[in-house]
C-alpha cells in the first residue's frame, strides 16, 4: 500500500451517511480512483455534497470492486467541524486533491516558502512531528533514529542524513508495527548519505 497522488481524478457517488463511499464512475474527461491511484493504495480526496454547501477533505483507501469503494480513513478537514460528512440522499462529487496544509509553495525565485524544521543529533533519538530534517553525527558510535508513528500522519515527510565520515551506522527504526518500505530498519552507512521518508497514514515509504 502506498500514498498515491494523481491529477484529474473525479467520480460521482449516491452514497449517504458517513461511512465508506461506493463510487459510481468517472465524470467525463476524468479518471476513476482505481485506474489512477490503484487498488489498495491511499490518496487525498475531497467530497462536495449534492447541494454544493458541504465539503470534506481527507485520506482514503481505494478498493477495486463492484462497485469500487473509497474508505474515509482520516478526515483532515470538513464543514462538519472537521468530522466526516453525514451525506444526504443525492448525487455527490468525490475528487482527488492535495490539501493546502500539506503543500510547499515556491516563490518567484523558485524557493520554498516553507522551511522544514531541522536539528542535529549525536545520540539515539525518537522523532516527533516537529522534526522535518535530521542531521546525524555518528562519529561517537552508532545512532538509532526512531520514527514517530505513521498512523494519522499521512503525508508527513522526514529527511535523515548522516553527516560524519565514520563507519558507524545511522539506523532508522520504525515505530510499533509500522514498516519502512516493507522493512523494520533502514541504515545509512556513508557520509552524506540520506533518505527521505513519507507516511501514507499506515507505514513509511522511501521516496
Amino acid at each position: 500500500m502506498a500514498l498515491v497522488i494523481k491529477d484529474r481524478v473525479k467520480e460521482t457517488t449516491t452514497t449517504d451517511g458517513s461511512g465508506t463511499i461506493s463510487l459510481a464512475g468517472a465524470v467525463d474527461g476524468f479518471q476513476t480512483f482505481v485506474s489512477a491511484v490503484g487498488d489498495g493504495n491511499t490518496t487525498y480526496y475531497a467530497i462536495e455534497d449534492a447541494n454544493g454547501t458541504s465539503w470534506e477533505v481527507g485520506i482514503a483507501t481505494i478498493t477495486d470492486g463492484s462497485p469500487d469503494t473509497l474508505a474515509r480513513t482520516t478526515v483532515l478537514a470538513s464543514s462538519n467541524s472537521n468530522n466526516a460528512l453525514d451525506l444526504t440522499v443525492g448525487t455527490h462529487t468525490v475528487f482527488g486533491t492535495y490539501p493546502a496544509d500539506k503543500a510547499v509553495f515556491l516563490d518567484a525565485d523558485g524557493k520554498s516558502n516553507t522551511a522544514s524544521p531541522y536539528n542535529t543529533i549525536t545520540g539515539d533519538t525518537t522523532l516527533t512531528t516537529a522534526n522535518g530534517v535530521v542531521f546525524v553525527n555518528a562519529s561517537s558510535g552508532e545512532v538509532d533514529v526512531t520514527l514517530y508513528t505513521a498512523d494519522s500522519n499521512g503525508g508527513m515527510q522526514v529527511i535523515v542524513k548522516k553527516t560524519d565520515s565514520s563507519s558507524n551506522a545511522v539506523n532508522i527504526l520504525r515505530a510499533g508495527s509500522d514498516t519502512i518500505d516493507g522493512s523494520t530498519t533502514v541504515s545509512l552507512l556513508h557520509q552524506n548519505e540520506s533518505v527521505t521518508l513519507v507516511s501514507d497514514n499506515s507505514n513509511w515509504f522511501i521516496v
